[in-house]
C-alpha cells in the first residue's frame, strides 16, 4: 500500500515538474543587459538601406508658440506631417531682403517654428525636399522656418537667414486648414520653454525652444551589429577582384583599388579616399548637399535613421544617427556619417560600421533629467560663457562594450547637450563634456 502511495506522489511531483518547466520554457525572456556569452564574432548585416529625401533632411522639432502655450515635439511621424503640409505649396510673392528687426516688429505672436539643427540652403531645400518652385534664385542658408497661419487666408513661410536677414514665402496653402492640422498635433506635444542665452536669442521668434521637462526615462541596449566592411567595398571600390587587402597599423586593414582607398580600423570606423579627388580643391559644403546625399544614399549607406545634420570644421557634410526621434552622439564618431565633397565627385567618406537596424533592444529606467531651467542656471553661473550657447536639445549618448570576450553591445543614454561655442557637447552634473 506503501508502495502505490509513494508511486502516486512521485507522479504528481513529475506533472507538477513538467507544467511549471513548460511555462518558464514559452515564457522565457533573454536578458540582454546581462548578456556575457563569449563570442568570437559579432554578427554582421549587410548595407542594404537608402532613405528619403524628406527622412534624411528633416527638421529635428516643431513648436507650436502662443505668448501662454508653448508646445513642442520631436517625433517623427508628426515632423513629416508638417512637411507634407507644406510640399508643392505655390508661392505667390517673395521677399527676401527683410531686415530681421522690421519682420520681429510685424510679425503677430502666434505661430509654427521648424528647427533644423544645421544650415539649409533656401532654393536648393525648398525644390528638392518640398518640391517648391522659386523664382528668385537664393542659396541663403537657414535654420529656422517661421509660420504665420493667422494674419491672412493663407499661411506666409519666414526663413530666418544666417546673415540676420528673413525670406518671406506667400503661399496658396489655406490658414484655416492648416490650423485645424495644428490643433489636432498640439495633442501630441508636450510643454516646452523659451531660452536666451545671448543678443541673437533676445527675441521668442529666435530663442532657443527646449523641452521643460524632458520625459525620456528609459535607456536602450542594442546587440551591435557589425557591417561587413567589404560589403561597402563593393559600392565605393568596385569589383572584389580587384581590391587588394593588406594590414595596416594595430587592428588596422587597407583596401586599394583603381578607384580609392579604404581603411577600417577596430572593425568599427570606415574610411574612404577617392583617388581621383585627391589633388582637387574641396568645393564649399552647402553647394553639394544633394550631392552627398546622393552619394550615400547609392551606396546603401542609411543603414539606421541618419539625417543631415550639420557641416563640420574639416567642411565635412554630416549626417547624425536618430533613435527614437532624437539624435545619437557618442565620443568615437560611431554615429555618424561624414563625406567631403571634391569636385566631382566625394572626396571622402567616413562612417561607424554598426547598426541596431536588426538588434532586438532592451530597456531600463534611468535617473530623470534635469529641467531646462537647471541647465540654463548652471551654465549661466558657472566657469561657462553662456553667451557661446547657440542650441540646446535632449539626445542619446552612445557607448559600445569594449570586452572582446563578450557580444558587442551599444548603449544608449538620454542627456541633454549643449552646443558651445560652435561644438556640441554632453552637460553633466553642471559641466559641459
Amino acid at each position: 500500500m506503501y508502495r502505490g502511495i509513494l508511486k502516486g506522489l512521485l507522479l504528481t511531483a513529475l506533472v507538477i515538474s513538467s507544467v511549471i518547466l513548460t511555462y518558464k520554457i514559452w515564457n522565457f525572456r533573454p536578458d540582454f543587459d546581462r548578456l556575457e556569452t563569449p563570442t568570437t564574432n559579432n554578427p554582421t548585416s549587410r548595407p542594404t538601406t537608402n532613405d528619403s529625401i524628406k527622412n534624411v533632411f528633416l527638421p529635428f522639432q516643431v513648436v507650436s508658440y502662443s505668448e501662454d502655450n508653448i508646445k513642442g515635439t520631436t517625433e517623427k511621424e508628426i515632423l513629416l506631417q508638417y512637411l507634407q503640409r507644406l510640399t508643392s505649396a505655390r508661392i505667390t510673392e517673395v521677399k527676401d531682403r527683410q531686415n530681421m528687426a522690421t519682420f520681429f516688429s510685424r510679425h503677430p505672436d502666434k505661430f509654427i517654428i521648424l528647427d533644423y539643427s544645421g544650415d539649409m540652403p533656401t532654393t536648393t531645400y525648398l525644390s528638392q525636399v518640398l518640391n517648391i518652385t522659386l523664382d528668385s534664385n537664393t542659396e541663403k542658408p537657414f535654420e529656422r522656418m517661421i509660420i504665420d497661419s493667422y494674419s491672412g487666408e493663407t499661411i506666409t513661410i519666414n526663413l530666418l537667414t544666417n546673415d540676420k536677414g528673413v525670406i518671406t514665402l506667400k503661399t496658396n496653402i489655406n490658414s484655416k486648414t492648416f490650423n485645424l492640422f495644428v490643433k489636432s498635433t498640439q495633442k501630441e506635444m508636450t510643454n516646452y520653454t523659451g531660452i536666451i542665452t545671448n543678443q541673437k536669442t533676445t527675441d521668442e521668434k529666435t530663442s532657443i525652444y527646449v523641452p521643460t521637462k524632458p520625459d525620456h526615462k528609459e535607456a536602450f541596449r542594442y546587440l551591435a551589429e557589425t557591417i561587413n566592411a567589404e560589403d561597402f567595398n563593393n559600392e565605393v571600390l568596385g569589383s572584389k577582384d580587384s581590391i587588394i587587402e593588406r594590414n595596416g597599423k594595430k587592428n588596422e586593414k587597407i583596401y586599394n583599388s583603381n578607384k580609392g582607398i579604404v581603411t577600417t580600423k577596430d572593425k568599427s570606423l570606415y574610411k574612404y579616399d577617392n583617388l581621383s579627388e585627391v589633388d582637387r580643391k574641396k568645393s564649399k559644403p552647402l553647394d553639394n548637399l544633394m550631392s552627398s546625399y546622393d552619394f550615400v544614399n547609392n551606396h546603401n549607406g542609411f543603414t539606421d535613421d541618419y539625417r543631415y545634420f550639420t557641416v563640420l570644421e574639416d567642411g565635412a557634410i554630416s549626417y547624425q544617427m536618430f533613435l527614437k526621434g532624437i539624435p545619437v552622439f557618442d565620443d568615437n564618431h560611431l554615429s555618424e556619417i561624414n563625406v567631403i565633397w571634391g569636385n566631382k565627385e566625394a572626396y571622402e567618406y567616413r562612417r561607424g560600421l554598426f547598426t541596431t537596424s536588426v538588434a532586438v533592444p532592451t530597456k531600463h529606467e534611468v535617473k530623470t533629467l534635469p529641467s531646462s531651467e537647471a541647465v540654463r542656471y548652471h551654465l549661466a553661473s558657472s566657469k561657462y560663457h553662456f553667451e557661446s550657447v547657440t542650441n540646446m536639445l535632449v539626445g542619446y549618448y552612445m557607448t559600445k562594450t569594449k570586452n572582446p570576450e563578450i557580444q558587442s553591445t551599444l548603449s544608449f543614454e538620454p542627456a541633454w547637450f549643449v552646443k558651445y561655442d560652435g561644438k556640441w557637447m554632453r552637460y553633466e552634473d553642471g559641466r559641459l563634456l
